[in-house]
């Protein structure tokens, strides 16, 4: 029976707000709306990022993770009891700010921290790998789509052995704007030597569903999220929410999707 291993749909582990810059609504507004659709935990994800040079910031700031933490907190004791409430982190991979990165990560107490690779440096300026704008993704398809993947994915496993981390975001959604895009055999060997490192580090993989609404099913595909559960690496549910409306988006959708796997 064809379908997705069981993920715990209980909860939303991939919440943005308006304070990276480019999504909307307070956070209490997303946790109202998480308790309104009945989830019983959340955990906001909000984007950190060291050394990027793009023009227009997609992360918090030092002043913005200090109203993060001080909203996070008053929420997490306004609705104790009513729902879990975690503040965690997507942090962007960046191989020339690793110390940087691990400083912001030390120095922040975050509940939860997912891994990401945004940004990918042509020698002169940084390109945003998961970007709609139509100039990121013609510069990136002049340099090759291939080409690019391979960075992504490289970057992804490297960042794993350099940067501590809880789970892995939207694994597969390097160059995801892109018409046609096709990964090689070489993209599938590198996926299964990630796939093999998180095992290993005990990493779970995030399964998020905000891929439903631009390619029919979720961030990975069904044969990623199959393999890792054959590696018995743990599930994520995650919606990338952006507005607090897509707390929780298509998880009904996934769900029906999913079916128990014998080992």
């Amino acid at each position: 029976m064809p379908g997705l291993p069981v993920i715990d749909l209980s909860g939303d582990h991939h919440i943005h707000t308006r304070l990276c810059n480019h999504a909307r609504g307070e956070m209490e507004e997303y946790v109202q709306t998480a308790i309104n659709k009945g989830l019983q935990n959340m955990t906001f994800l909000e984007h950190l990022e060291c050394g990027i040079c793009y023009d227009h910031r997609t992360w918090l700031t030092d002043k913005l993770f200090a109203e993060y933490f001080r909203e996070g907190k008053r929420l997490q004791k306004k609705y104790a009891g009513r729902i879990g409430v975690r503040l965690g982190v997507e942090v962007g991979y960046n191989p020339v700010a690793v110390p940087q990165l691990r400083e912001m990560l030390a120095r922040y107490p975050f509940e939860h921290v997912g891994l990401s690779y945004h940004f990918y440096f042509d020698g002169n300026r940084h390109l945003n790998m998961v970007s709609r704008r139509q100039d990121n993704i013609n510069a990136l398809a002049a340099i090759g789509t291939n080409h690019v993947l391979d960075e992504y994915f490289n970057g992804l496993i490297r960042a794993c052995k350099e940067l501590p981390c809880n789970k892995i975001c939207h694994l597969d959604a390097g160059l995801r704007h892109m018409p046609e895009l096709c990964f090689t055999k070489r993209h599938r060997e590198q996926i299964e030597q990630l796939l093999v490192l998180m095992q290993k580090k005990k990493i779970a993989l995030e399964v998020n569903t905000s891929g439903i609404e631009l390619r029919s099913h979720p961030y990975p595909a069904e044969d990623i999220v199959k393999r890792a559960h054959e590696l018995q690496i743990p599930l994520v549910a995650g919606s990338d929410a952006h507005r607090p409306d897509q707390v929780g988006r298509y998880f009904m959708q996934l769900a029906r999707q999913q079916t128990t796997l014998v080992h």
